[in-house]
């Protein structure tokens, strides 16, 4: 087995595997990986580095957290505000919208492909799947939109876990997807608390992995669950899915009080 794919079993695992760049007194000298000749490209991309490292959408997170008060848990509508966007050309338009509309893609081949970060507040995990299941962290416009959900249940944005479909390089079917998650979710509540679980899932995946309708409460993980529109479909059209969610949210008691 090549480092890259020790690394990514690893981190299924729930493992952060690092390597010192400088050498530890006492301690073997540490191999320098050859990324590009070991890497699979299969393979989901890993979080390779100091555990204490903070990566830019923690940054925007804390950064947009602070300047929330305590006025932000009154109203979504307030605190789930869409940061201002950058102006496009007509030409240009159509595509951004059409990028923002489709949201993450949930299959590849017969298996799923999916990136869930999870944040806890208060006693609620807030789940919530990434637009590029590739990239290190949320993007620009999720960030500070995931950290106004979070300061409704009083949580701060803090390195978040991850949940990685598939797991390893092998595909992974939607069963099988679900049922990792409900085991990982568990495994959340049981080692950091947390009785409740709001998950913010585009339409195609929340149908690929419990083939239910949104914002309907149900169980997963022993745990009572919500799912709510994506963040892509939030930013896309909040006057739909910002309100459909918050009437949810408040009509099942996931609203953080």
């Amino acid at each position: 087995m090549n480092e890259a794919n020790r690394q990514s079993y690893l981190r299924a695992m729930g493992l952060t595997p690092w390597v010192a760049h400088t050498p530890l007194p006492g301690a073997a000298p540490s191999p320098w990986l050859e990324w590009d000749d070991e890497q699979d490209p299969s393979a989901p991309a890993m979080e390779v580095g100091d555990t204490q490292s903070v990566t830019p959408s923690d940054q925007a997170g804390h950064a947009v957290t602070e300047a929330v008060s305590g006025e932000a848990a009154m109203s979504l509508k307030d605190s789930l505000e869409s940061p201002a966007r950058p102006k496009v050309s007509p030409q240009t338009e159509g595509v951004v919208a059409k990028k923002e509309s489709a949201g993450p893609a949930p299959a590849r081949g017969k298996g799923l492909v999916f990136t869930l970060e999870a944040h806890l507040g208060t006693n609620t995990w807030l789940l919530c799947a990434q637009e590029d299941t590739q990239a290190p962290g949320l993007g620009r416009f999720e960030a500070p939109l995931m950290a106004s959900l979070l300061a409704l249940f009083q949580g701060r944005p803090e390195r978040p876990r991850r949940f990685f479909c598939p797991l390893t390089d092998q595909p992974m079917q939607a069963g099988e997807a679900a049922q990792a998650l409900s085991a990982f979710i568990a495994g959340l509540c049981e080692q950091a608390g947390g009785e409740q679980v709001l998950l913010a899932l585009p339409e195609s995946l929340n149908q690929a992995l419990f083939g239910r309708p949104r914002y309907q409460p149900f169980e997963i993980g022993g745990h009572p669950a919500l799912v709510i529109s994506g963040l892509d479909e939030m930013l896309a059209e909040p006057a739909v899915h910002k309100k459909a969610s918050w009437q949810a949210m408040q009509e099942h008691g996931f609203d953080g009080t």
